[in-house]
């Protein structure tokens, strides 16, 4: 069998309910995979004005997920794309796990999450799968931490949280879990916890110097992305480099959003899809950060606009499920795949 190497775990998303805020009721999911939401922003596109290709890839439809889910959180372990938690049905809150196997190119059910979950900070690590924090059935952000092993298909209890959080960025980084910013039950927060699997021991690590939560983030080159975010629609983007513990600020992203995903590809730190500070606009744009030239470039927007997103990268990026409108109202069971054309 072929194998998959694991290069960034990204978990992001968009909520309309958070700390007191009551999660949506009898609302539809939407579960076709024609474009919704509104239209995307008119931004300029890279350095030419027109979107730059990466090779040749072009986004293609994959097979639809068993049910539509955003808000959700995304992993590759081995060569099978986990999608935990969510909202589904328009209702927050959900002990969905859904796997695809990328070769077989099918979907399957697994042991669902022990508790329902949205915004799930979601990693592989030591072959197995992390879910960390997210927002909990009492619309708080929670200290669980949850470890799935494939090998029998069961969830075990681990260390949890020093601070519970959600919508935190989580990506596996020198054979440790990086959980950074988020939002905790006193706000937004720049805290950097790292999980060691080894030990099952939390230690804290340099903050995030700005406070935010449902960023995109990915791991390029050993260095620790995070870009966009909340409140508001950010455009700042800062770098971790675990050689000297020490936080930077890069070139910003051409123009603010959140509840987007983060991936790595090509030696490029990717933003994909978002929404306004308002949630009234679901973005399309793809943006990618070249670290060698230090610039951003536009390329090729998704099929449609998306958020309450993750991302993972192998040969090919997957974008499972997602938000087709803005807020949580409305669910996705559409599978987009970054191939080569």
């Amino acid at each position: 069998m072929a194998s998959v190497l694991v290069l960034t775990v990204v978990a992001a998303g968009c909520s309309s309910s958070g700390p007191g805020v009551p999660p949506p009721s009898r609302v539809a999911a939407r579960t076709s995979g024609s474009p919704g939401g509104a239209p995307s922003a008119s931004v300029p596109s890279g350095p030419t004005g027109r979107p730059v290709a990466m090779g040749d890839r072009r986004w293609v439809d994959g097979p639809r997920l068993p049910v539509a889910v955003s808000e959700l959180g995304v992993a590759l372990l081995g060569r099978e794309v986990h999608v935990l938690g969510g909202y589904v049905h328009g209702r927050a809150h959900s002990t969905t796990h859904l796997v695809y196997d990328t070769v077989a190119g099918r979907w399957r059910r697994a042991a669902p999450l022990p508790v329902a979950l949205d915004h799930v900070g979601t990693v592989a690590l030591a072959g197995r799968l992390f879910a960390v924090g997210g927002y909990g059935s009492s619309g708080t952000p929670t200290t669980g931490v949850y470890a799935y092993d494939p090998a029998t298909n069961r969830w075990s209890d681990r260390a949890p949280l020093p601070v519970a959080r959600a919508a935190a960025a989580a990506v596996a980084l020198g054979g440790r879990l990086h959980l950074v910013g988020g939002r905790s039950r006193e706000g937004d927060t720049g805290r950097h916890d790292v999980y060691d699997p080894a030990t099952n021991r939390w230690t804290v690590a340099a903050p995030m110097p700005t406070p935010r939560d449902h960023t995109a983030a990915a791991v390029v080159s050993g260095v620790l992305h995070v870009a966009a975010g909340r409140p508001g629609g950010m455009t700042v983007h800062e770098a971790y480099d675990p050689r000297s513990g020490r936080w930077s600020t890069l070139a910003p992203l051409p123009f603010g959003r959140s509840s987007v995903a983060g991936a790595s590809l090509g030696g490029r730190f990717l933003v994909l899809g978002g929404e306004d500070a308002s949630e009234q606009r679901v973005y399309r744009e793809v943006d990618a950060y070249d670290p060698a030239t230090r610039r951003w470039a536009r390329l090729r927007p998704l099929p449609a606009g998306l958020q309450g997103i993750g991302a993972v990268t192998a040969s090919r990026l997957f974008l499972p499920g997602g938000g087709p409108a803005a807020g949580g109202a409305e669910q996705s069971d559409r599978l987009l795949v970054l191939s080569p054309g």
